[in-house]
């Protein structure tokens, strides 16, 4: 049995789409996700990075079925600019038509996220971009009064990516183990996923496989990265 939590970090809003088969997906979205140019950025580790948030800019994404065919939801990520929490600088980010509100702190090649569901404050540390490969953290906290634990792994980097035939070079793969403590049940596994970062762009790619089962139950997909 699955506890109904969701993984934080998996925070966009889903609008329901459908279309009849993959390969209209690809050519309807094929698009390369512009790159980091025509602006001038704060500092250059900043510019280049795998989780390059800065203000309006809108990432939008296509959720499938398991086997690819069917589109079941889209998303956008839309950043509306920096603010200041406990003495930090980070990135408001709207998830499309919700008014939920997310918050990203970007340093030294490691991001953090911070979000609030109901009373408890959620801070995960999602990636650590200048760790070794095979490089383990974990974050815990409370979500809706659930002791919570997120287990990470850089599984992989410098790797080539091909999403809606887009060749991505240099990308890092990470793994999220989620597990909360749910009375009655005790530890529960609800999260099994693998997140794949293209440098000056961000997130790509996300797999999320049924903890029990280990079938994929949504791959999510980069459908274009609008920088102004």
């Amino acid at each position: 049995m699955t506890h109904p939590i969701k993984p934080v970090f998996t925070m966009l809003f889903f609008c329901i789409a459908f279309v009849s088969c993959k390969k209209d997906l690809v050519n309807e979205y094929k698009q390369m996700p512009a790159p980091l140019v025509g602006k001038a950025v704060d500092t250059l580790s900043k510019a280049y990075s795998y989780y390059p948030f800065r203000d309006k800019s809108i990432l939008s994404y296509v959720d499938t079925t398991i086997d690819g065919s069917t589109i079941i939801s889209k998303s956008t990520l839309a950043i509306l600019g920096d603010t200041t929490i406990d003495g930090k600088t980070y990135s408001k980010a709207s998830t499309g038509g919700s008014e939920t509100i997310t918050y990203h702190n970007y340093q030294d090649g490691v991001t953090t996220l911070l979000s609030y569901n109901g009373d408890d404050k959620i801070t995960t540390t999602v990636l650590k971009a200048n760790e070794p490969v095979g490089t383990v953290w974990k974050d815990v906290f409370l979500n809706d009064g659930v002791p919570t634990t997120y287990a990470w792994k850089i599984v992989a980097k410098g790797i080539n990516r091909t999403v809606l035939g887009v060749k991505y070079t240099d990308v890092m793969q990470v793994h999220l183990a989620g597990t909360a403590d749910v009375p009655v049940q005790g530890k529960v596994v609800f999260a099994n996923s693998e997140y794949f970062y293209a440098p000056n762009i961000g997130l790509i790619e996300n797999i999320s496989n049924n903890p029990a089962t280990g079938i994929t139950d949504l791959h999510r997909v980069l459908q274009k990265n609008i920088i102004p």
